[in-house]
């Protein structure tokens, strides 16, 4: 199968038009970060006053940042600094994904656009969601950071479902990439998750190089919909507690 026919299986991007005009909470800002001749991914920068803490968050596979701000944007009322962006052919974003490792460097260009911004390593939480988690994971063996949050994680493209090996150049293989993860860990996963199943979060957590590793499992959650759920936030911001 050919790299389109897979990247279409996987994702599901929505176009924006350069002038799409998205309504952003306070303190907050449209950037652009360039990633190599003609390739810029666009990203929403939201700034705490006094707050050293950022949270690096990489979306699912679908749609765009308007999908953030609807349905994932309960992470800026925590009220840390939040930087998260599209993918490649995604919303603003320029360019289309091809690889597999071109995902994977484009994440380090994004944890670079983070350093630029004046963020210290030790203050860079990793944050992926679902497809992002991939990423997050990847990033978390490769450079210095304080923390990593997986919600909703998958530990092989091959081992959902909906996918299998349709996608053969796209392994994300989470799951043993975990075995090299050496940083304080929450994975947070749905009970009903019907799309990611919550045996992917165990097989990666019992993966885990690190000792410091939450696993929760959000009872009748499902994915997509664990950010509403008081206990969500309640885990969420206790675990970052305790890792400063």
């Amino acid at each position: 199968m050919n790299i389109k026919k897979q990247t279409d299986l996987i994702f599901e991007p929505v176009k924006l038009d350069s002038n799409y005009p998205f309504i952003l909470p306070e303190q907050s800002e449209e950037v652009f970060i360039n990633i190599e001749s003609e390739v810029n991914l666009h990203g929403i920068y939201f700034t705490r006053k006094d707050e050293p803490i950022l949270l690096l968050y990489f979306q699912g596979n679908a749609k765009n940042l308007q999908n953030f701000l609807d349905n994932h944007s309960e992470i800026l009322s925590w009220n840390y600094n939040v930087l998260t962006f599209d993918y490649r052919g995604f919303g603003k974003s320029t360019g289309s994904i091809e690889s597999e490792e071109s995902m994977y460097a484009d994440s380090e260009k994004i944890f670079d656009y983070a350093l630029s911004l004046g963020y210290r390593p030790e203050n860079i939480i990793l944050y992926g969601y679902s497809m992002g988690t991939s990423q997050a994971a990847y990033l978390s063996t490769r450079r210095k950071a304080k923390a990593l949050i997986l919600e909703s994680p998958y530990s092989s493209i091959a081992e959902i479902e909906i996918f299998g090996n349709n996608a053969p150049d796209f392994t994300l293989n989470t799951g043993q990439r975990a075995k090299e993860i050496n940083i304080p860990t929450l994975i947070i996963h749905g009970e009903l998750d019907e799309i990611i199943t919550a045996d992917h979060a165990e097989r990666i957590y019992s993966n885990l190089k690190t000792a410091n590793k939450e696993l929760v499992i959000i009872t009748k959650g499902g994915h997509g919909n664990l950010k509403n759920r008081e206990e969500y936030s309640m885990h969420v911001n206790d675990f970052i507690s305790n890792t400063l």
